[in-house]
């Protein structure tokens, strides 16, 4: 009985450690296609010349994009096209 106890100890603590995160080696290269994506999304034409949402100019930056009736819409964060889809008339009607 005495064996097991320490045993178990070990287990509850090894439970309670951290888990390693991944950490990129320093010697690796960044992706280029984050690059290559924010080029091909300036090339884009936007049928808004502002971010619906928030107002911003669609050219001085753009995360992500929305295909809504036939039409490409630029916004300049995730929470921008998060709040459009969630009432797009509204924002539409605004242009």
């Amino acid at each position: 009985m005495k064996k097991t106890i320490p045993f178990i100890l070990l287990l509850l603590t090894a439970c309670n450690q951290p888990a390693e995160k991944a950490k990129p080696k320093p010697d690796m290269p960044m992706p280029v296609a984050t690059d290559t994506a924010k080029a091909a999304l300036k090339k884009l034409a936007f049928d808004a010349e502002t971010d619906l949402v928030c107002g911003m100019p669609v050219r001085a930056g753009i995360e992500d994009t929305l295909h809504y009736k036939g039409k490409l819409y630029g916004f300049c964060a995730k929470e921008c096209k998060e709040e459009f889809l969630k009432d797009p008339a509204q924002y539409i009607t605004k242009k």
